[in-house]
């Protein structure tokens, strides 16, 4: 005869591995990478949510160290989200909250949707004392994990 331990262990432990990966899909995917080469250490990250396993919304979308003339400017804050349509495609313009700039991203995912690419670019006036400043399009790719 089987013990109580015997089938409640292995019903525990299955419990456990799939609770922190049903989490992580409630969340999204973390993505991020390079902005206009890495220099200065510049990145964007967001997060990743599917549906019917494909690309469906970015959530939290961030950059940081991005070069702006001769400044740098850095968001990470709350994120800006943005949906992606059947061709894997997305874009959305923003008002950066607490300053006068904005915040412009065109994407799109490749590779089977292994790989994000897209534009950023960020006009207005920045801290350092770039004012009436435009960044032009600066080119980012993304992978999963960063």
């Amino acid at each position: 005869m089987i013990g109580p331990r015997c089938i409640i262990l292995p019903i525990a432990a299955a419990i456990a591995i799939a609770v922190p990966s049903v989490a992580g899909a409630a969340q999204g995917q973390f993505w991020g990478g390079p902005v206009a080469g890495g220099s200065n250490n510049a990145g964007m990250e967001f997060l990743l949510k599917k549906k019917n396993h494909k690309p469906h919304k970015l959530v939290k979308f961030n950059w940081h160290n991005v070069p702006v003339e001769s400044c740098f400017d850095s968001f990470d804050g709350k994120g800006f989200n943005l949906l992606v349509n059947g061709k894997g495609k997305f874009h959305g313009s923003f008002d950066v909250p607490q300053s006068n700039h904005k915040a412009t991203v065109h994407g799109k995912f490749k590779h089977h949707n292994k790989k994000a690419v897209g534009t950023l670019e960020l006009k207005g006036s920045f801290a350092g004392g770039c004012g009436n400043a435009d960044s032009g399009p600066l080119p980012w790719t993304a992978k999963k994990g960063g």
